[in-house]
């Protein structure tokens, strides 16, 4: 953790200078180049030291580029993030299909009901739903699918360790237990005008897909959908009033192409995204109890074996055992760190 706070906060030296270091050094030794080379860029001790502190208080993670546990879906994309802070299981979410749910601060009731029931939907689909925690459809997007029993990653434009708005404390609580939080940013980093349009190439970079379901003309929803483009990814508009300003950008994007979101189908076909109707051992109904009692808790949120042995009540070897055969059915998914998921969609 340290090293990934050393590099997320060296000065005089931006993202691209990093990447280019990591892409044939460790963590560690592009650190050791950075003090030969940029000196002067060196983050304070005290002030690195407070930063170890609150990682650690709130249970971050991180990923550095070029290692092994780097998103892949985020390799290709154009200006990746040299370091990736994250609390909740990135993991369980990167092993399933994501959507991103975007819109306006501003939203009216109609685009509420619309981000939650599409949240939903995508939920019961096998889908996880990436936003950004924002007021408005943001939230309403997150709402939607804890309530569904789903994952969901909200990416931040600032440290983990501060929730802006500071009204969503308790939704950025559900997530990283459900889900996923992650920034860019280390902790103790405040939320800036500029980081927001910065951390928008990340919720359509985690996604296969964005869908905007209310925007004004120059909402800055629309930042977003450039970068989607940009980086290769569908959009997907709701059609709204066509007298209403919130439904202005939505309607300029059906105009110019965007593809029509009536139902979470209308999203999911073009992708390709096949639906838990279509994975192996759908029909999967375990013979014994522990297998039945392991599903049910699977069914809500992605678990760490631990999680699973003190809430099933077995012993070690018997849910091991009944793990291997849930995994060779083909209905849990086993992830790195002892991870477990159920299998909901075909990414």
């Amino acid at each position: 953790m340290r090293c990934a706070l050393q590099l997320a906060s060296w000065e005089k030296v931006g993202r691209e200078d990093l990447r280019r270091l990591l892409r044939s050094h460790t963590p560690s030794e592009t650190v050791e180049i950075l003090l030969r080379e940029v000196p002067g860029g060196k983050p304070d001790g005290r002030v690195l030291d407070s930063m170890d502190a609150a990682a650690s208080a709130g249970g971050m993670e991180a990923v550095v580029y070029g290692t092994e546990d780097y998103p892949d879906i985020l390799r290709d994309i154009p200006d990746p993030p040299a370091v990736l802070f994250y609390r909740g299981c990135l993991q369980g979410f990167l092993a399933m299909p994501a959507v991103a749910v975007i819109g306006s601060r501003r939203c009216t009731r109609y685009g509420r009901n619309v981000a939650r029931t599409l949240a939903g939907d995508f939920v019961r689909s096998g889908v996880a739903v990436v936003s950004g925690l924002a007021r408005g459809i943001d939230g309403e997007a997150h709402r939607g699918t804890l309530e569904a029993g789903g994952v969901t990653m909200a990416v931040l434009g600032n440290g983990l360790d501060i929730c802006y708005p500071p009204e969503h404390e308790n939704l950025a609580e559900r997530i990283a237990e459900k889900g996923v939080l992650v920034s860019e940013y280390p902790p103790g980093t405040e939320p800036a005008r500029y980081r927001f349009p910065e951390r928008n190439r990340l919720i359509s970079g985690f996604s296969r897909g964005v869908v905007v379901v209310e925007a004004g003309r120059r909402s800055g929803t629309m930042i977003t959908v450039n970068t989607a483009l940009d980086q290769g990814r569908d959009v997907f508009a709701v059609p709204g009033e066509v007298t209403r300003a919130l439904s202005m950008g939505t309607n300029m994007l059906l105009r110019d192409g965007a593809g029509v979101v009536i139902t979470a189908a209308d999203v999911l076909e073009p992708l390709g995204i096949k639906t838990e109707e279509g994975f192996p051992g759908s029909g999967f109904e375990p013979e014994s109890e522990t297998g039945r009692a392991v599903l049910e808790h699977l069914a809500c949120e992605t678990l760490h074996f631990d999680q699973l042995l003190r809430r099933v009540g077995v012993g070690t070897a018997v849910l091991q055992s009944e793990l291997l055969a849930l995994e060779m059915a083909g209905v849990v998914v086993g992830h790195p760190g002892k991870y477990y998921s159920l299998r909901r969609a075909i990414p």
